[in-house]
């Protein structure tokens, strides 16, 4: 009966080993999306809430997403912080020539940080 108690026991730390192996493994890096410049303005408004702060993560907001032939409504969520790092909200931007591009949604160096440097 103990050496049984005790080979679950090893099975079991082995088991949780291997997953927390697992889950230390950088998620691989995703690739940018391609511009995309559509003709169509999106459509105004937020239609959610913003949630109370969390603690070491920043709330990326909801926005309207191109999917070729329409706008589509992306609820917004949180994301890790990044220490040093400001996170860049998305928004749609017109160009120039009268298309929209959406920005943002990525990560940029905190102005103090850069002031830092100089």
């Amino acid at each position: 009966m103990r050496n049984q108690v005790l080979l679950a026991l090893v099975i079991a730390a082995s088991a949780t080993l291997a997953v927390d192996v697992q889950a230390k493994k950088p998620a691989p890096a995703r690739k940018a999306p391609a511009e995309v410049a559509v003709d169509v303005p999106p459509p105004s408004g937020t239609w959610e809430p913003s949630p109370a702060p969390a603690n070491g993560h920043v709330w990326s907001a909801g926005y309207y997403d191109w999917t070729g032939d329409r706008y589509q409504w992306k609820p917004g969520e949180w994301v890790l912080a990044k220490e040093g790092m400001e996170y860049r909200q998305r928004k749609w931007v017109q160009r120039a020539d009268g298309k929209w591009i959406l920005t943002g949604g990525d990560w940029v160096e905190k102005p103090d940080n850069v002031a830092g440097k100089q």
